[in-house]
């Protein structure tokens, strides 16, 4: 268990939410129950971290392997019948909430999970993480590999191989380079702990919500920033919070919060297929003014973020991380150290998953994931998931829905979704 995957148990056991992502996953095809199940088995037995458990001794955790399947929960999907299209499109949500809100508790089961809406031809894999054993980026590695699997059975043909990924445990201490720490050394001197006394688990619960942006808008927003030498994830961050600063959810003066995959900062880089947490938060002060041009925004967000991560912000981050742990917390002492300051993008940009795999065509790919629940009197928590998946952006937003309503978060997102536009 490396130091990202001891903090992310911690998180989970610390607090009344946990550190749960999913997925989701719309297809269309035939997909019997047997070829499933025995995908889903081939890719356990190609990686360890997903026949594992967590087992706890006090205060300390760690993985041990498991030779449980993973589990996977039957539900009916409305897509068959003359149900309306929203509903069909809205089906996912109940479900995810559901899951995501499902504690894993190591019993002997390992720490992912299935719930499948299955249609005749056509229906959805909710595909729901334990944080510890897997991020966004090597969560979309695992459905590229399952679709293939499943492509290939139907096809009667044998799957591509692929790489031992369990030799692979990278040691963080020593995997990163740094421009200014060194090859492989992290920061000397450790960063001051954060605490948060006033912070209150009041079992808040976070809901979520789904815009998405057609293919040659989206298309069109990538050609902007290029245009501009920005990358996406500033044009959807500016707007993201400007949206967010409009509706009064944050104030002006705020953090934007950027998570940042370690995997490109290793030396040589992991490949994207290893089933390892490998990301850090990297927070930027800004100032938001809704009026502005959103270029202005992008712009300043774009620069700043380039210079913290010369300046080799990640791993102060993850020195961050090793020191909040270095006297081996409690889960509850860990959580009250572990907190954000405002507005948080996690962005994977345009994933490495196929649209079509044989037979199996998938339509729509995103996920969710929950926030900590925690209380910040001035500053709630919202979080923009946002992927591109075969030529369309999806924005999920992530609130607390005590702090922020499902309504008032689709106020933000469609907010959001028109100032991109407007761009074009």
């Amino acid at each position: 268990m490396n130091v990202l995957e001891r903090a992310e148990c911690l998180l989970d056991a610390g607090s009344s939410g946990n550190m749960n992502f999913t997925v989701v996953v719309r297809y269309r095809g035939c997909l019997e129950a047997s070829a499933l199940r025995s995908a889903l088995a081939t890719v356990q037995a190609e990686h360890l971290l997903l026949r594992s458990t967590v087992r706890w001794q006090g205060d300390h955790c760690r993985f041990v392997p498991t030779a449980a399947p993973v589990p996977v929960a039957l539900r009916p999907w409305p897509g068959d019948g003359p149900a309306d299209r929203e509903a069909v499109d809205q089906t996912w949500k109940a479900v995810t909430m559901a899951d995501l809100r499902q504690r894993f508790i190591g019993a002997g089961e390992p720490l992912w999970r299935l719930s499948w809406l299955r249609g005749s031809n056509a229906g959805e894999l909710l595909v729901t993480f334990h944080h510890a054993i897997a991020d966004g980026l090597s969560a979309m590695a695992l459905v590229q590999r399952l679709f293939t699997l499943l492509a290939a059975a139907e096809a009667g043909v044998a799957p591509p191989r692929v790489h031992d990924w369990d030799t692979h445990h990278p040691d963080l201490h020593r995997t990163f380079a740094g421009s200014a720490t060194g090859p492989g050394v992290l920061p000397s001197e450790p960063p001051a702990v954060s605490q948060l006394s006033g912070r209150q688990d009041v079992g808040l619960r976070t809901s979520y919500g789904l815009e998405q942006i057609a293919a040659a808008p989206s298309a069109a927003l990538l050609a902007w920033g290029r245009q501009r030498g920005l990358r996406l994830n500033a044009t959807l961050h500016a707007a993201f919070l400007q949206a967010l600063v409009a509706e009064g959810v944050l104030p002006p003066q705020t953090t934007a919060t950027t998570v940042v995959n370690l995997r490109q900062l290793a030396t040589p880089a992991l490949p994207w297929e290893l089933m390892r947490l490998l990301r850090v938060c990297v927070d930027t002060p800004v100032t938001v003014d809704p009026e502005q041009p959103l270029e202005f925004l992008a712009t300043q967000l774009h620069g700043q973020l380039q210079q913290l991560l010369q300046a080799d912000a990640p791993l102060q981050a993850l020195a961050g991380i090793t020191a909040a742990l270095a006297d081996n917390p409690s889960p509850e002492q860990f959580w009250r150290r572990s907190w954000r300051k405002g507005g948080l993008i996690t962005n994977l940009g345009r994933v490495p998953v196929a649209a079509r795999h044989g037979a199996f065509s998938l339509e729509r790919l995103f996920f969710v994931a929950n926030v900590e629940p925690i209380v910040l009197p001035d500053r709630p928590l919202v979080v923009l998931a946002a992927l591109s998946f075969n030529g369309q952006l999806s924005l999920s937003s992530l609130q607390i829905e005590q702090q922020l309503s499902d309504q008032g978060a689709a106020v933000v997102m469609a907010a959001m979704k028109r100032r991109l536009l407007a761009l074009l």
